[in-house]
């Protein structure tokens, strides 16, 4: 059940202030107008007299001033769609069931995606398949990712307002059920047992429960959710705006910058805790994308500054990323996770007109350069380094003299992944596009991973696909 603190309620405002949002009426509405809109919380800010430990962290938030004039681009992550990016689905091989139509026009396509309106991710994460070390988030990235796949697309082939109608009924639909609004927040995690607030109890158990990836997914989920609202956006009705923009505004408060602003990049004090670098940018990219909605530059200065401090600090000598480089015999394709999601944030930065420095630009190329090795030999090397243990019994690794938090991965070879994350489907190109360094094609991890993310309609961890993006 949603708390009553945080239920929304799509028939009865409940007013804490009222903003002027421009909005763009129907084909059937001539010009513009502007509507004061009652949401769930427009003002981008935490509060809350609870005292625990994500209070002492990170609630009480006031989001800062902006520091840059970004501007905003007119598809969220580019002014111009590259209209040589549609994407297509993989063959179905014989193992899998048969291909959707990427058409939300299509009677089965729709009732797929329908369907997410009966999904409970907070009690499917509770379930065996689920541990520290495997988190099963498709049926949620599965249909954001497929949905955003058909709006670019249509965007080129000019169907997008055929596309957009069915898109928006799809938002309305998960907006009314609540999906996702019954998962655990990070404050949830702290109210739990103290063996249970940390993914793999710290020393590499593998089927310790992990509570940090059910708030993470919730956070992405929504992310992705303000991608779709953002292209779909043209060809709401007041009616319509009005339910995404409740439904985008309560899934802010209670995941989005929640988790950004405690084990996201907006932690600046988190940044020594051995953390690495994670899905949607480590958080900003669900940060920029509501920023994007509300137009509201703060929140997207903000989402910047911290994630390029948290990269500059998290990208070491050599170009190990902290924490995502260690992790074992998974540390290579973490590491591949972490690079990605990197340089995702550095294609939007240059599509806001946000600064990049060329240290950061410096950084990744070396990360790059790094995964141009043999896989194998890159776990030999880790499990060749000491390993200490702090006074609560978390793992890490010793290299140059710095320890590297491991406790989050496990050393069994059984559980390895020798290759590119198969959710990076287009690191060869973000590699290519926005560093020196290149990958390496005539490695075995690279055609690997090339076979692997064939079946990838787009970038899992971005939410949107870099290469649609008109330099």
């Amino acid at each position: 059940m949603v708390d009553k603190s945080t239920k929304m309620s799509y028939y009865k405002s409940i007013v804490r202030n009222k903003r002027e949002v421009i909005m763009k009426f129907n084909s059937l509405l001539a010009g513009v107008a502007f509507i004061t809109l009652t949401a769930c919380n427009t003002t981008g800010s935490i509060s809350n007299a609870s005292t625990n430990k994500f209070d002492k962290v990170a609630g009480n938030f006031t989001m800062p001033k902006a520091e840059v004039n970004v501007t905003m681009p007119k598809y969220f992550f580019t002014d111009e769609i590259n209209k040589t990016c549609t994407m297509k689905q993989a063959p179905a091989d014989f193992f899998s069931p048969p291909n959707k139509e990427l058409d939300l026009t299509n009677e089965v396509t729709y009732k797929w995606l329908e369907d997410l309106k009966d999904y409970n991710w907070q009690e499917d994460h509770s379930k065996d398949h689920n541990n520290s070390l495997n988190v099963d988030f498709l049926e949620l990235t599965d249909r954001t990712d497929f949905i955003t796949t058909v709006l670019t697309n249509s965007i080129i082939d000019g169907t997008i307002e055929a596309q957009a109608n069915k898109a928006i009924d799809l938002l309305v639909t998960w907006a009314k059920a609540e999906v996702i609004m019954d998962s655990d927040t990070i404050k949830d995690i702290f109210n739990k047992p103290k063996s249970e607030q940390k993914c793999y109890k710290g020393n590499s158990d593998v089927n310790a429960v992990c509570h940090w990836h059910t708030a993470q997914e919730a956070a992405r989920y929504a992310g992705n959710v303000a991608i779709i609202a953002n292209l779909a956006r043209p060809y709401m009705d007041y009616t319509e705006l009005t339910h995404v923009e409740n439904y985008l505004n309560a899934m802010y408060d209670k995941y989005i910058v929640t988790w950004y602003n405690y084990s996201g990049s907006g932690n600046i004090k988190k940044m020594k805790w051995g953390n690495g670098f994670y899905q949607h940018g480590h958080g900003a990219i669900g940060m920029l994308a509501y920023a994007h909605w509300k137009n509201d530059k703060d929140i997207a200065s903000y989402a910047f500054e911290t994630a390029f401090k948290h990269i500059d600090y998290k990208v070491n000598e050599g170009g190990f990323i902290n924490n995502n480089s260690f992790r074992g015999v998974r540390g290579y394709w973490y590491h591949s996770l972490g690079l990605n999601n990197m340089l995702g944030m550095v294609a939007l930065a240059e599509e806001w007109n946000y600064p990049v420095e060329d240290k950061i630009y410096n950084k990744l190329t070396d990360a790059v350069q790094l995964l141009n090795q043999d896989a194998k030999e890159y776990l030999s090397f880790l499990e060749s380094l000491d390993k200490v243990k702090n006074k609560h019994g978390n793992l890490y690794l010793v290299y140059n003299g710095k320890e590297y938090y491991g406790g989050n991965g496990s050393w069994d070879h059984k559980d390895a992944r020798h290759h590119i994350h198969q959710h990076a489907k287009y690191l060869d190109h973000l590699a290519s596009t926005y560093t020196k360094a290149s990958l390496e094609t005539d490695k075995v991890e690279y055609k690997l991973w090339k076979s692997k993310s064939k079946k990838e309609l787009t970038d899992t961890m971005l939410g949107f696909n870099p290469t649609c993006i008109t330099k």
